[in-house]
């Protein structure tokens, strides 16, 4: 009777071992597959060239505003602001009536 007992006994260490050894390897691959997503998502994140023209793009007023500041910076705000004026103004025109008349 103890030998069947010493026998299911280590049946259920070997059982319990492979079991172990099958968690460690899902939690291997989770912790391995986290990071390369944390990787992916810094170099996502960075900042490059292609970043940098994908976030003007996203957000044109800011980049207006700011081709504005660097226009008043060089040449004066005497000279920038009838530019602006002229170009902004016929550009909100221009997308306004084009809305308008796409509905």
């Amino acid at each position: 009777m103890r030998r069947r007992a010493r026998l299911s006994r280590h049946a259920a260490e070997a059982v319990l071992l492979s079991h172990m050894e099958l968690t460690r390897a899902q939690l291997l691959a989770a912790n391995v597959g986290s990071r390369a997503v944390e990787h992916a998502t810094a170099r996502a994140n960075s900042l490059s060239l292609a970043n940098i023209g994908r976030a003007l793009s996203d957000a044109p007023h800011v980049t207006m505003l700011g081709s504005i500041l660097l226009g008043t910076l060089l040449i004066g705000p005497g000279r920038v602001a009838p530019i602006v004026l002229r170009t902004g103004l016929t550009g909100w025109m221009a997308r306004n009536i084009r809305m308008r008349f796409t509905r």
